[in-house]
Order: C-alpha cells, then structure tokens, then sequence
C-alpha cells in the first residue's frame, strides 16, 4: 500500500479554506452547480472551462430484475479516469473534489419518513454524511514517492446547501445510475458533503484518490490530471494606457 504524509506542501496546491469564497463565490453556492453538473446531459466531458468537477463512482443497479426497490453498488468499484482517461487543463484550472455527498429531494421517503421541509431534507443529509465510516482525499505529484493528504482533516470541509433547484434534462447520463434515480424533470432539494476545491496546481502531472463509506453510500474514484502551461489569455487591463480624457464637470 503507498504510504501517505500528512501534507500537500509539495505539490504546492492552494486548498480554497471553508470560509473563503471562490471566484465570487462560497463552496455552498459551488456544490448547488455541481449537483446540476452531475445530472446533465454529459458530465464526463470537460469543455476547457476555469474550474474542473470530478465525481465518484455512480453506478448504482437494482437489486431485482424489475428495477424497483433497493439498488446497491459494487463495494469494490472504482471509478478510474487514469491513463488514456486522463484529464488535461491549464494551470491555474481549479478542480473541485466531491469526497462524500448526500441529496435529498423534497418529497422522498427516507429511513420510512416522507422529507417535506428544508429542515428535514437538511438534517437527512447531515446526518448521513456523518454516519461513521472511512473517507479518503489524497494527491501524487509525478516524482513523488508517496501520496500526501490534501487537507489535515476532512471533516473541517463538511458543507451544506439551502434548499435549491435541480434540473434533471430528459438526456441526463446519470438520471438512472444514482442510489435514488431520477426522471426528468426540476427538483427542490438539499445537498451535503465534504468537498474541497484547490484552486490551482502547477503544471505536472498528479494523481487524485478520493471517496469514503457513511452508512449506505459508498465512493471511490481516481482521477490523472495533467496540467499544462498557462492558458492565452484575451482579456487585458489597458487602464493605465488609457489616455486622460480632459471634460468639464457637469
């Protein structure tokens, strides 16, 4: 087994802190459009945009043949985006790191109880994302000799969402694959996990390992990025450069 330290300084990759924002935005408000992202038409697909969402390994079944009632997923899958999977960015491409995640829709029966307010679909997902169980997030840097962790404590980047909306489109790759399948359509839910969002690594090549196990749910995912040099850059601050425009006050 690769040993693991207890430090990222290596890889000099800067984790965005719980409290801080992110590009305007909080890791609350991050986590509400990576639900949507998870539940749209291709989410394997990166398009080259600024921050990158990874996901675990949705691949839920149903237990019986007709398709109803429970659905497990193999304790043992990984979902693998190395080697010719891989992912390429540019430096300075965040990538948000879902290590465990709980949703809840309104409306869905959970542990024999119908959730039908945002308290009830929020401490349903508070309480299973801290079911006792073992999570994971660490990273290699290409050259190192063993994996570090990329944060001291998980647990620090627990966050939940307010009540928001999910849209599910008719075309969605993982709409039947999640423990809970959806049919199309826009949903009032609420969201929790532990998610990290590094905001940049330089360029090199890494290797990211990230799941966990709380009560029913299981994930494991290992994901190779590659990140190369600066990406062009079309926007330019020219106002220095700007001649003074001498106009009487008015």
């Amino acid at each position: 087994m690769t040993s693991i330290r207890s430090v990222h300084r290596s890889t000099k990759a800067r984790i965005v802190k719980p409290f801080e924002n992110f590009q305007g935005m909080s890791y609350s408000e991050w986590l509400m459009i990576w639900c949507n992202w998870l539940f749209s038409e291709d989410p394997d697909t990166y398009e080259g945009g600024n921050i990158i969402f990874l996901r675990g390994n949705v691949n839920y079944q149903p237990v019986n043949s007709s398709g109803l009632g429970p659905r497990y997923i193999d304790p043992k899958g990984i979902y693998d985006r190395t080697g010719q999977h891989r992912q390429s960015v540019f430096e300075r491409t965040a990538v948000l790191v879902p290590v465990i995640v709980g949703m809840f829709i309104n409306g869905e029966l959970h542990e024999g109880k119908r959730l039908r307010t945002p308290e009830q679909l929020r401490y349903s997902a508070n309480t299973e994302i801290h079911k006792t169980g073992p999570i994971w997030a660490t990273i290699m840097k290409e050259g190192d000799a063993v994996a570090h962790k990329i944060v001291n404590d998980l647990k620090d980047y627990y966050v939940a969402t307010p009540l928001f909306k999910l849209a599910v489109p008719e075309n969605s790759l993982l709409k039947d694959k999640s423990d809970t399948p959806y049919n199309p359509g826009v949903y009032d839910m609420v969201a929790a996990g532990i998610f990290l969002l590094i905001s940049s690594l330089p360029p090199s090549k890494y290797r990211i390992n990230f799941g966990g196990k709380t009560g029913a749910y299981y994930t494991d995912s290992i994901y190779d990025i590659v990140v190369q040099g600066k990406r062009k850059e079309t926007l330019e601050d020219i106002s220095s450069r700007r001649p003074f425009i001498k106009r009487p006050w008015r």
